[in-house]
């Protein structure tokens, strides 16, 4: 038996990722690119034990046995069957996942995607030990590494690699491609899945004034997982199509050189517009989704309120109704303290850019 110790970051994307290509959705192809900040001290710790069998899976999270009828369960034992069908070798072997996120899980804080990066460090080391010839051609460098997170959870490509800081994740095959994964060659099949891949741009003391606020405003899980979301928009959504075209070729390159440059104005103003964007996509899908409640909007108001003079803080939310608030080490407590006000001060998380997933 192997047993593997690892942390994973979550991460928070400025440049979202919201649907999948419908022909290569099975591999959380994206349609469109997205970009995002590896976070410091929040993160998911997971141990996997792998010995000889036939491809069964234990799963334990946050010290509750998650059982098989379980939608958490599903997610990790499709996850694994993945990996199956790709390399049948690994099918051989049993699963023993214990996982336990520092973070609120399910409710918009990125679980998912430290939970599945932590996941496929840990095969990375079982791997390495078990199966080394398959190690070393699909699971020793990071952007290889990045497609099996994503084959769990798409969010999870970015927390994968290992300078962390500044992650790009490169959509990979344009959404117009016409063919999908039963009508290619296995060699073209395989060359597909692995174009979409994270890689770092800046490292994580790239920009060290730079704050990242956790607000957390409600506890539980979300009303719609946002695999179920991201779906029902790219399906009903007639504007869904612009929207990716827009931000990857307009929005992403703003982003990636406001933050070469640290401007923080250029940076904080497209933030707000990109999380504006992502759920004017979400109020756009049959039937509408709505992750910000009234406690969101009122940190919205509180965020451009504090900017009305100078420019000090940038809210985003991904598919919950918690806000991340990026700001300046200068403007830190001013910003917190307003954020507390609403929220109360237990409820507020600082943090900054760290590191990828290590081996504990």
């Amino acid at each position: 038996m192997v047993s593997v110790n690892v942390k994973a970051p979550t991460n928070i994307a400025l440049v979202k990722y919201w649907g999948k290509n419908p022909l290569w959705e099975k591999f959380h192809i994206p349609m469109k690119s997205s970009l995002s900040f590896t976070v410091g001290d929040l993160y998911t710790e997971t141990t996997l034990e792998v010995e000889d069998g036939s491809g069964e899976l234990s799963f334990y999270l946050n010290g509750e046995e998650i059982t098989p009828e379980r939608k958490e369960f599903e997610y990790v034992d499709k996850y694994i069957k993945k990996l199956f069908e790709l390399f049948p070798e690994t099918k051989k072997y049993n699963y023993h996942v214990e996982s336990k996120n520092n973070f609120p899980t399910a409710a918009g804080f990125a679980s998912s995607a430290s939970g599945f990066a932590a996941m496929a460090k840990a095969l990375q080391g079982a791997m390495k030990e078990l199966e080394p010839q398959l190690y070393e051609k699909y699971f020793a460098d990071d952007a290889k590494l990045s497609v099996f997170a994503r084959l769990g959870s798409g969010s999870a490509t970015r927390s994968i690699p290992s300078e962390g800081g500044v992650v790009i994740w490169h959509r990979g095959i344009d959404p117009n491609y016409p063919f999908g994964p039963e009508e290619v060659s296995p060699s073209t099949k395989e060359h597909v899945i692995f174009s979409s891949y994270a890689e770092s741009l800046f490292p994580a003391e790239h920009w060290p004034e730079l704050r990242i606020i956790y607000t957390k405003v409600r506890k539980g899980e979300k009303a719609v997982k946002s695999r179920a979301g991201m779906k029902m928009t790219v399906k009903t959504n007639p504007l869904h199509r612009q929207w990716v075209e827009y931000e990857e070729s307009v929005m992403l390159p703003r982003v990636v050189n406001a933050i070469r440059e640290k401007d923080f104005e250029a940076l904080a103003k497209d933030t707000m517009k990109l999380s504006n964007g992502l759920h004017a996509m979400m109020l756009y899908t049959e039937p509408r989704i709505r992750y910000l409640n009234d406690t969101s909007e009122q940190i919205i108001d509180a965020v451009l309120d504090l900017n009305e003079s100078e420019v000090k803080a940038a809210y985003t939310f991904d598919a919950g109704p918690n806000a991340v608030v990026f700001t300046l080490a200068k403007y830190e407590n001013e910003v917190s303290s307003r954020l507390a006000e609403i929220v109360g001060e237990e409820n507020v998380f600082v943090t900054k850019m760290g590191k990828g997933p290590a081996f504990i």
